[in-house]
């Protein structure tokens, strides 16, 4: 499981490649971590919050009327990133961390996660 430096390193790569603006996506990471505590790695099968469906309809709906849409479609592309970040991690073995980070890089884009918005209801 990537550590959570590796996932604040994701965050800035993905800054550094146009995809989200730079800024401190903490909150976000903290939010998708919240029952790594009670769980281990099991959280990720456990927590409703770590699916795209809980990202986007269960716990970005809710803050909503708290920022704009920009800065969400922001924390949702780093929510996805976390998730890719973890899938790669926890299915194949990397001699390092860089080439960790490119790989799930290429899964994010493939999947069609740079090209996502939240969108208000």
């Amino acid at each position: 499981m990537p550590t959570r430096r590796t996932h604040l390193k994701f965050d800035k790569y993905l800054a550094e490649h146009g995809i989200v603006a730079y800024r401190d996506y903490s909150v976000v990471h903290d939010r998708m971590d919240r029952l790594i505590r009670k769980y281990g790695s099991a959280h990720r099968m456990l927590d409703e919050y770590h699916r795209e469906e809980g990202i986007r309809y269960l716990w970005l709906k809710k803050w909503q009327h708290l920022a704009y849409q920009d800065t969400l479609t922001d924390y949702l592309r780093v929510a996805l990133g976390h998730l890719v970040l973890d899938d790669i991690a926890s299915r194949y073995w990397y001699n390092n961390e860089y080439e960790l980070i490119k790989s799930a890089y290429r899964s994010y884009i493939q999947r069609g996660f740079d090209r996502c918005f939240f969108r208000e209801t």
